[in-house]
């Protein structure tokens, strides 16, 4: 790859892209904190002073990555709610679960978003950060709160914050680390084993049903 200085708004989205690429493979082989700039850098075939130029920090690299798998994310969550022809929160639930099968990375941003990657960065960064989980938000509560007109408008923001919370709380803990991973394979301790998305989907449902059935807050 040619990294010489990007000049046209085409080069530096490209090379954003390459770098984002990098991360993300990196992501997906090793924990956060084991990931450093540097090695950000050599995955994407640029020197870190040149990575310094588009990301100032790790956690400005990776609420990038996350804002582009939200995208990813939610962009294949509208048409799968869009097919379903008789909208409930038990179908939704399951369209929710479905399309986040599809994005495991989204998952573990999630776990670090709150606790780490908002933790080290500029003023700046952290407005422009959620500055573009703005439209997004909109869409999802608009996708909610369409998909199952019971729910007001609040009550499907409501849910957003609650969804976010469950998968952030439940993907540790339905992927141990492999030393308690074993332990749990002792039959005293199965109860301490969970299945992931069939227990985000039964929660979801339990979420969105009691709003469903007497939410009349003011939208």
């Amino acid at each position: 790859m040619n990294w010489q200085r990007a000049r046209k708004p085409s080069q530096k989205a490209e090379r954003t892209s390459a770098i984002l690429d990098a991360a993300a493979s990196l992501f997906d082989e090793k924990e956060l904190a084991d990931i450093s700039m540097r090695d950000v850098a050599e995955r994407a075939g640029v020197g870190k002073a040149s990575l310094y130029h588009y990301f100032k920090t790790k956690e400005e690299v990776f609420l990038s990555l996350y804002g582009h798998e939200l995208q990813a994310w939610l962009g294949g969550l509208e048409q799968r709610v869009g097919r379903l022809r008789k909208p409930t929160s038990t179908r939704v639930a399951a369209a929710l679960v479905d399309e986040l099968k599809l994005h495991p990375r989204l998952c573990r941003l999630k776990v670090v978003l709150s606790l780490v990657l908002e933790r080290n960065l500029s003023d700046e960064a952290i407005t422009e950060f959620k500055e573009s989980l703005l439209a997004p938000t909109d869409r999802f509560v608009t996708l909610i709160h369409q998909s199952l007109p019971q729910l007001s408008h609040t009550a499907a923001k409501d849910f957003l914050f609650q969804y976010h919370a469950v998968v952030a709380g439940l993907w540790p803990m339905a992927h141990p680390t492999e030393q308690l991973a074993a332990i749990l394979q002792e039959a005293k301790y199965r109860e301490f084993r969970i299945d992931f998305y069939a227990l985000l989907q039964r929660t979801l449902v339990k979420l969105l049903q009691p709003t469903e059935k007497g939410s009349q807050d003011a939208s």
